[in-house]
């Protein structure tokens, strides 16, 4: 392989849809220029390339066997010892042996993130790793995290979580000093659990631009550039973020189809095109934001995980998000 070629590994077997919608998102992000490296069974993984693209292989994609799955469901540590040929444990291997310079899946987050302990190691100074997101707002996006890595966390881990979450902002984002808010079930000052208040008393005395508790509601109104949680409180928010975009994506579409405000206009076709722009709009703000592959800070290497019941188009824009992440720090 060319030296100067970066490939994307890709899980090919990793996500709720697999491999068909893997492979879908990689030809289009292949399509796009990337270069991928896909691993899973070779004959299968080929064969449904071919219906799909006859000439995929011209597009860079080259497909790498691997004749073993990590199962959504696994116990990942597990997995990952048990299953050192799986589609998911071999891509973290080739980011380890330099074949590819960065790593996207949609299968099991726990698997990924052990893998990529065990293969790659934690960046100096890092006890744990996090999931760091992008979350959509009314003026842009914040960068969450943990969102989902560590369930139950010590308070120091969420110190650290805050200082890679204001790096990242920095590079990322390219924002200066990043306000990093802490998030809780109240503003004030002294709400929260008693991990919360640790964490905040810590960030208090960091030097990081801690401008302290943050609700839900802040964060859509981009009252902080950087949201630090624990893994369980941080996927939840997530989850009901994803919730309420699908429900009023559905209230939208129901309006549309069968709903009283077509009825009641005057002007039914007009309103018909308002209501299609605004669906395209809120699919465009919240796809592009967090359904997109989320990057695994704390590791040695570029790790991108994405949501388990990921299409096409959101991994397509996972791959592609991880290359532009080579691109920019090569």
């Amino acid at each position: 392989m060319s030296k100067e070629t970066r490939y994307v590994a890709v899980d090919g077997m990793g996500g709720d849809f697999s491999p068909h919608a893997v492979i879908e998102g990689v030809l289009d992000a292949a399509r796009a220029g990337v270069p991928v490296l896909l691993y899973g069974p070779e004959k299968k993984l080929v064969r449904y390339l071919g219906e799909q693209c006859a000439d995929w292989e011209s597009l860079g994609i080259k497909v790498v066997h691997a004749s073993d799955v990590v199962g959504m469901a696994e116990e990942p540590v597990y997995a990952v010892r048990k299953k050192p040929d799986s589609s998911l444990v071999k891509a973290v291997q080739s980011l380890a042996d330099g074949r590819a310079h960065a790593v996207f899946s949609a299968g099991n987050s726990g698997a990924l993130m052990a893998a990529s302990l065990f293969v790659l190691g934690r960046q100096e100074g890092i006890d744990r790793p996090a999931i760091a997101g992008l979350l959509p707002t009314l003026k842009g996006s914040v960068i969450a995290l943990d969102l989902g890595a560590n369930v139950d966390c010590r308070p120091h881990y969420l110190q650290q979580f805050a200082e890679m979450g204001s790096l990242y902002a920095e590079r990322l984002l390219n924002i200066s000093s990043p306000r990093v808010g802490l998030l809780s079930n109240g503003a004030e000052r002294g709400k929260g659990t008693v991990l919360v208040k640790q964490v905040a008393a810590l960030l208090e005395e960091s030097t990081l631009n801690f401008i302290g508790n943050v609700e839900p509601i802040d964060i859509i109104n981009h009252g902080a550039d950087v949201v630090v949680c624990d893994g369980f409180a941080g996927n939840v928010l997530l989850k009901t973020m994803e919730a309420t975009a699908t429900m009023i994506r559905q209230a939208l579409a129901h309006e549309l189809s069968n709903g009283g405000l077509l009825r009641e206009s005057g002007d039914g076709e007009r309103v018909r095109a308002m209501l299609e722009k605004a669906l395209i709009s809120l699919d465009e703000r919240f796809g592009e934001a967090a359904q997109s592959g989320a990057r695994l800070l704390g590791v040695n290497g570029i790790v991108l995980v994405g949501h388990g019941a990921a299409h096409a188009p959101s991994i397509s824009r996972s791959i592609r998000k991880a290359y532009n992440i080579i691109l920019a720090e090569k």
